[in-house]
């Protein structure tokens, strides 16, 4: 049977091709570019990647399948691509709900005005790139003026091998091999930019005379091809803090073009967070200043020009769609504001591009748990209530609340006690992360004039729905700025000054760095951030103040 192959067919792609027996069907569509969502890498834990065998034998089921799919969609031929092995000819239908989608990408960013002053000797083009673990972004600059010529985004085209980093860390160290993979996947994704870029505006990559890459730590790993072991084990720490100024040839982007890459500031503050910081100032400021830049990674910065404090909470990819239910990214379809009416508890829901709802996505998963703490769906503690409504019901074993009803139950799109319990994971390391550092410096959220939130997540969030949830300390909301794409802004500055690269170069060596996995107050902080808003409700006197104007209810926790 080894030595068999079969052809496979995905619709409505129609895309095909002959495979080895034994390959899966993940495997089989990641060959051949079908868009299927895949959260966890392909390790049958996120049931993210249901496909339908239109035609052809399939294998026998596995025991998880039935975690995600129902008996009788498993008898319809419903099955997990990762799982399902390719044993025959066969047509794969991919549902629209198993795709990602088309991707609302965050490029804007803060117009930071810099002195031209290019590193780069010869006139001509710059290309500076942010390289997210969800997404690339590329900039194409006209060095003489400074103009940028276009925008160029992709996701990025690690996801199908783990949507987390700590997945992809995971593959890296088990295989030389992924390492390469992976290595080769990023720089192949970074090079279709430039590509892209260039065609749109009819130049020519040539003309590309310097590059500048910001990412986090591990995708720096990544792009470099660097072994990653270091950063799976504590202290958590890459090898080498520096910058990089690298020759053409080493990733052979642009064929006149080398490449700068600015320092780290420690194992999970990578390359992104000193842009972001160059980009909003916080290095110079007079006034004390917080940065976050919210991801699965979320990065934290705060003081003012005359010291600085960092740390990287682990907030989990819950918020972009990972161990949610019904959670996706941030695509067409995906419910991005939710409201509840507090007499009927009925929602109303937004979608992207105004498309039918197929998924939630951050920004809609943080307004809904804002939403069903206001009206007492959930307790402050994050447990459903049990209230006779036909949007609360168990289902498949599961409490849930129904925000959206599909045409049959299998295809209502609900959030569950299970999902809340995620969500308050990644609530509670983000907040928690930033009271300590705030702490470091004797802080309170009064005493910070401006806040800063960045990245794509950060970019549509409610801040107000963030702050009922104690997602973020209780801040002045008037101080509260999304600067969209901070990372972006700060390459681009790079690229353009020589200046701002010298500032990026000494951020690090203003930042005091708080590794809070050995934090002593870390873990307690965390503990009591779970709740809604949090234990201590002192921490958030305005929010309780609106909150006891609503129909929430306290858990026993808070009396």
């Amino acid at each position: 049977m080894d030595t068999m192959s079969f052809e496979v067919i995905f619709q409505p792609d129609g895309k095909r091709d002959i495979f080895k027996a034994g390959t899966t069907l993940l495997e089989a569509a990641r060959s051949l570019g079908v868009d299927i969502n895949s959260v966890c890498g392909g390790a049958g834990a996120c049931g993210k990647c249901i496909i339908r065998i239109i035609s052809g034998k399939t294998s026998p089921p596995v025991e998880s399948e039935y975690k995600y799919i129902s008996e009788t969609n498993i008898e319809n031929g419903y099955r997990l691509a990762c799982l399902q092995k390719i044993v025959s000819d066969m047509v794969v239908l991919v549902p629209e709900e198993s795709r990602t989608g088309t991707q609302r990408l965050q490029t804007e960013g803060l117009d930071t005005p810099v002195t031209l002053d290019p590193v780069a000797t010869e006139q001509g083009l710059g290309f500076a790139a942010d390289i997210g673990s969800t997404k690339l972004a590329g900039y194409l600059l006209d060095l003489s003026n400074g103009e940028v010529l276009t925008v160029s985004t992709e996701m990025n085209p690690q996801i199908p091998y783990g949507e987390d980093i700590i997945t992809r860390i995971t593959n890296a160290i088990q295989k030389p091999r992924n390492n390469q993979v992976l290595h080769e996947a990023l720089v192949d994704g970074i090079r279709k930019l430039i590509n892209d870029a260039c065609i749109k505006t009819e130049r020519d990559p040539e003309d590309i005379k310097d590059t500048v890459l910001v990412g986090n730590t591990a995708m720096q790993h990544f792009i470099l091809g660097i072994d990653l072991h270091s950063l799976s084990r504590n202290p958590f720490m890459p090898e080498n803090l520096a910058q990089r100024n690298l020759p053409q040839e080493t990733l052979n982007l642009a064929p006149k073009s080398p490449i700068y890459i600015p320092p780290l500031i420690a194992g999970f503050v990578g390359a992104d967070c000193v842009a972001a910081t160059l980009a909003t100032g916080l290095h110079e400021a007079e006034e004390t200043s917080f940065l976050m830049d919210i991801g699965t990674n979320t990065e934290i910065v705060i003081g003012d020009k005359n010291k600085l404090v960092a740390c990287s909470c682990a907030s989990g990819p819950a918020f972009e769609g990972a161990h949610i239910k019904y959670g996706m990214r941030a695509a067409t379809g995906a419910i991005e504001g939710v409201w509840i009416n507090p007499e009927t508890l009925e929602p109303s829901i937004r979608t992207i591009d105004n498309g039918t709802p197929i998924g939630l996505c951050g920004s809609g998963l943080i307004d809904l748990l804002a939403e069903m703490l206001k009206t007492g769906i959930m307790d402050s503690t994050g447990r459903l209530n049990r209230i006779d409504h036909p949007r609360l019901r168990e289902h498949n074993s599961v409490y849930e609340y129904v925000v959206a009803w599909g045409d049959e139950p299998s295809h209502d799109i609900a959030i569950t006690q299970l999902d809340i319990r995620e969500l308050q994971k990644g609530k509670a390391a983000i907040y928690s992360g930033a009271y300590v550092a705030m702490n470091r410096l004797n802080l309170t959220p009064r005493d910070i004039k401006n806040v800063y939130i960045a990245g794509a997540f950060g970019t549509y969030i409610d801040k107000q729905s963030a702050t009922l949830i104690g997602m973020i300390p209780e801040f002045p909301q008037n101080n509260i700025q999304q600067v969209g794409n901070a990372a972006g802004t700060g390459a681009r500055m790079m690229l353009l000054s020589r200046k701002a690269r010298e500032e990026a170069e000494n951020i690090p060596k203003q930042v005091e760095y708080i590794e809070l996995a050995t934090s002593p107050s870390y873990n307690k902080e965390y503990i009591d951030a779970l709740m809604l808003p949090h234990r201590n409700l002192a921490r958030f006197p305005e929010t309780t103040m609106r909150l006891d104007k609503t129909g929430w209810v306290k858990g026993k926790l808070h009396g």
